[in-house]
C-alpha cells in the first residue's frame, strides 16, 4: 500500500491537484497568445539553416513528451474500488504532475522554438499538443476507478 508522506494532508490534495492542472493549462494559453503577439512583432533574425535546425528541433522536440508523458502516466496506479479520492491523491499527485510537466516542457519548447523561427505552425501545434496531453491526464481521467 502507498505510504503518506508526513504533513500532507489528504483532503486537501484533491483540490491541490486540479488548481496545479488548471495553472498548467492556463499558463499554455497565457504563453500561446503572449506569442502569437510577439510574432506579430516580427520574429528574431537568424540564418536561413538555423531557422531550418531549429524548426526541425521544435517539431522533433514533440515527440518526447508524447511518449514520456504515456510512461509516466502508465506508472500511476489506478485508484481501487472503495479507495478513498483523497488518500489515492496524497500518494499519486506527484505521479500526476511528472506527467503533466512533461506535457508543459515539449510544449513550451516547441512554442518557443516557434517564435523563434517565425513559424506559426509549429507555434500552435505545440500549444495543441500540450493541451492535449493535459486534456488526456486531467485529474478526474487519473482518478477514475478500475
Amino acid at each position: 500500500m502507498n505510504q503518506q508522506r508526513p504533513g500532507v494532508d489528504p483532503a486537501r490534495t484533491v483540490t491541490t491537484a486540479r488548481v496545479i492542472h488548471g495553472a498548467v493549462i492556463a499558463g499554455i494559453v497565457i504563453i500561446f497568445v503572449v506569442f502569437l503577439y510577439l510574432r506579430t512583432r516580427g520574429a528574431p533574425e537568424m540564418t536561413t539553416d538555423t531557422a531550418r535546425v531549429l524548426r526541425i528541433l521544435g517539431y522533433v522536440m514533440l515527440v518526447g513528451p508524447v511518449l514520456g508523458s504515456g510512461l509516466a502516466r502508465g506508472r500511476i496506479p489506478p485508484r481501487r474500488r472503495g479507495e478513498d479520492l483523497a488518500e489515492w491523491w496524497a500518494a499519486n499527485l506527484s505521479g500526476a504532475m511528472v506527467v503533466w510537466a512533461l506535457a508543459e516542457a515539449g510544449g513550451l519548447g516547441a512554442m518557443v522554438l516557434g517564435w523563434l523561427t517565425g513559424d506559426t505552425n509549429l507555434l500552435a501545434l505545440g500549444a495543441a499538443v500540450a493541451l492535449a496531453l493535459l486534456f488526456v491526464s486531467r485529474p478526474s481521467r487519473l482518478q477514475s476507478e478500475t
